[in-house]
């Protein structure tokens, strides 16, 4: 039985000395954002269609790998993308998947479908340093950093202070 694995708040692959893998007979990936405007496709128009080709393609020996889809609509459409496309990858293809997001309410997946497992990459944020520790754990993250990475970089203070605020009022939404 093939493996989905869902990655919650991963910006980066983890290099490694060695990985074992099984045989597959592509390895399909849709990391990254464009767009092409001079032929009128929007980034979540090139999104959505590398992942209709994905769909379209894979076979339960495939290798997908998935990263932040559905960013480039309304959260809940994006949301509600992701879930389906990961959650059809996993029942109806059922092929090894690594899908990244930063949905955390798509970790609930794992609570329906046997073949779903959380991992996440472990960061350290210690005042004004945020470093990425490039260690894989089970589980889901406790936390999102995006705001930390703005104070880093020294976003003005009362646009911190708004998104501080929008963020509670959308978590409690």
């Amino acid at each position: 039985v093939a493996t989905c694995i869902l990655l919650a708040h991963v910006g980066c692959f983890v290099p490694c000395a060695e990985a074992k893998i099984p045989l597959v007979d592509c390895i399909i990936a849709r990391v990254g954002a464009s767009d092409h405007q001079l032929r009128g496709i929007s980034t979540f128009m090139a999104e959505m269609l590398e992942a209709s080709c994905m769909l379209k393609t894979a076979t339960a020996n495939s290798f997908i790998i998935m990263d932040e889809l559905g960013r480039g609509t309304s959260t809940n459409e994006g949301f509600g993308l992701a879930w389906a496309i990961a959650e059809y990858l996993a029942t109806d293809i059922n092929c090894l998947t690594l899908f990244a997001t930063h949905f955390h309410e798509m970790t609930a997946m794992e609570k329906e479908l046997t073949n779903v497992k959380n991992l996440f990459v472990r960061a350290n944020a210690e005042g004004e340093k945020l470093q990425m520790l490039y260690k894989v754990q089970e589980g889901v993250i406790d936390r999102s950093y995006g705001i930390h990475v703005a104070e880093m970089l020294r976003f003005p203070e009362e646009v911190l202070n708004e998104a501080r605020q929008l963020a509670d009022a959308l978590e409690n939404f």
